[in-house]
C-alpha cells in the first residue's frame, strides 16, 4: 500500500494529502487512485470487512 498521510481524520471526515499526479478515482488507465487507498487504510486499520 502506498504511504498515506492523514491530517485529520474522525468518524465522520478524513483528510488526507494526496500526492501528485495519483488520481482522485479511479479510470480506465487503472492506475491506484486516493479512493481506493483511502478505502484500503479504513478497511486495514478497523478490521472491517468492505
Amino acid at each position: 500500500m502506498q504511504n498515506l498521510n492523514v491530517i485529520y481524520e474522525d468518524n465522520h471526515i478524513i483528510v488526507v494529502e494526496k500526492p501528485v499526479n495519483v488520481p482522485s478515482q479511479g479510470d480506465k488507465t487503472n492506475d491506484v487512485d486516493m479512493l481506493s487507498i483511502i478505502k484500503k487504510y479504513l478497511k486495514e486499520k478497523y478490521n472491517k470487512p468492505r
